[in-house]
């Protein structure tokens, strides 16, 4: 394994630890097992069908990065990237000279 593979999965480790320590330092009972550690997102519940599909094809939304509908940091939605891919498309389309008006 590389430094740098060895480096990120330190990191992401690291996160994770943080992520279950914060959750347990809390009582029982105002544990929800998701939010944020150091600015990244986290959700260690198992989640619906339909939520791990959405955080992938979301196209209620613009945001391309979604937080994991389980695990953390974020997902591609590829729905907002399509969106973006076809509006600079469309941005570079010719335009139609106008015809000058008959007299």
């Amino acid at each position: 394994m590389g430094k740098m593979r060895w480096f990120l999965t330190g990191v992401v480790t690291g996160l994770a630890a943080a992520a279950i320590g914060q959750e347990l330092q809390k009582p029982p009972e105002k544990r929800t097992w998701k939010g944020t550690v150091a600015g990244v997102p986290y959700n260690f519940r198992v989640g619906e069908w339909s939520d791990i599909a959405r955080e992938y094809w979301n196209p209620a939304s613009d945001e391309i990065l979604q937080p994991h509908a389980i695990g953390l940091g974020w997902g591609v939605n590829f729905a907002a990237v399509a969106s973006k891919v076809q509006s600079m498309l469309e941005a570079q389309q010719p335009r139609p000279i106008p015809e000058p008006a008959e007299r």
